[in-house]
């Protein structure tokens, strides 16, 4: 047994950190900057299914859960030691729900004018068409995020109540909403809140965890990116060449449709991203992802206005004949690269033409 690693549960006394500190870790900004480029990368995947490559659009896809890991790990690390329940949904309801509200408005009168002007749809058509969208809860589809957290947001006391509960109860219940989450799935359309709730309930106390005991996920962390990116690579392996999926996993909550291998794929990407970010040298692009982790609300926020404006300008080149189809897996990752950059940086500029027009009001309407 000579040379053999043990790893040792974190103590109850010893690792618990239960007032942390309020310095900021850069490996974190780095992180928040790369989660909102993974979750732009997702939602630039052109010729899905048609000319895209299946395992990397598996790769890119779901990285929600990045952003609600860096969500409960900020909340023990900022919010617990200071935690006022009241104080705290002021804040989140202005500087989240309200830029949800002001940019769906945005977003659904866009969608009419597009309705009437590229369709040639009557405004009662377009209109019923607008309202099929706010029965969903959201308006631009990657805004089905905010109600959803939201709630996480308003479970706050039990997430206050979870940090205190002893180890071995914290990580089991942290198996068991895993457990859950992996047969259960995402909702279908990403319209019901509360499956999401249960969902991602994981990522989030996953994230509390780190740090919570951050000093023994540091002592451990070359085994824990082991584990992690071989979850990583064999769950993307499965999903697309053996069990064959694209993408997230979307059923009725309590209907049977397997194992999610996107649940444990991006709980393992959450870990080895952190280690990216802390073996990051290049100081351009640890600063360039510093600056994107400034704007990720505003760029989640504000890049499906674009997404919108792209799908409108397709749709209207290839209904008239001026662009054909092109699913080649070339021509796909072009396009998708393009459309990547467009909705990103496209976005990064309407923020800093916008922020000094909004002045103090900016981050109550677009998020930063």
């Amino acid at each position: 047994m000579n040379g053999a690693v043990v790893i040792t549960p974190p103590s109850e006394n010893a690792a618990k950190v239960a007032a942390p500190p309020s310095g900021r870790l850069i490996e974190f900004d780095l992180l928040r900057g790369l989660a909102i480029v993974v979750i732009l990368l997702g939602h630039s995947v052109v010729n899905s299914n048609h000319g895209f490559p299946v395992w990397l659009e598996n790769l890119v896809r779901g990285g929600t859960g990045v952003f609600v890991f860096i969500s409960g790990f900020f909340f023990h690390r900022i919010f617990y030691k200071r935690f006022e329940y009241k104080d705290f949904m002021v804040k989140k309801a202005q500087n989240v729900f309200l830029p949800f509200l002001c940019v769906s408005l945005v977003g659904l009168l866009v969608g009419l004018a597009g309705s009437m002007l590229i369709d040639g749809s009557t405004w009662q058509v377009a209109v019923g068409r607008g309202w099929e969208q706010v029965k969903n809860g959201y308006v631009l589809f990657p805004h089905w995020y905010i109600p959803f957290i939201m709630l996480t947001f308003l479970c706050s006391p039990l997430h206050m109540h979870y940090i205190r509960l002893q180890t071995s109860a914290q990580v089991a219940t942290l198996l068991v909403f895993s457990l859950v989450a992996i047969f259960m799935h995402r909702p279908l359309g990403n319209v019901d809140p509360l499956q999401s709730l249960v969902y991602f309930t994981p990522f989030y106390l996953l994230g509390m965890l780190y740090s919570q005991y951050l000093p023994w996920f540091r002592q451990y962390y070359r085994y824990l990116f082991a584990l992690s990116l071989l979850a990583l690579v064999a769950t993307v392996w499965l999903q697309s060449e053996v069990w064959v999926h694209l993408g997230n996993y979307h059923k009725a909550p309590f209907k049977y449709g397997g194992v999610d291998l996107q649940f444990i794929q991006k709980m393992g990407l959450c870990i080895v991203l952190i280690g990216l970010c802390e073996r990051l040298t290049w100081q351009k692009i640890s600063d360039h992802l510093c600056m994107l982790a400034n704007l990720s609300f505003a760029i989640f926020f504000l890049h499906p206005l674009l997404a919108l404006a792209w799908g409108n300008g397709h749709y209207y080149l290839v209904k008239h004949g001026y662009l054909g189809e092109h699913q080649t897996v070339l021509a796909s990752l072009g396009l998708s690269l393009l459309l990547f950059l467009f909705l990103l940086y496209g976005t990064v500029l309407l923020i800093n033409v916008l922020k000094p027009l909004l002045g103090d009001k900016s981050r109550m309407i677009i998020g930063c």
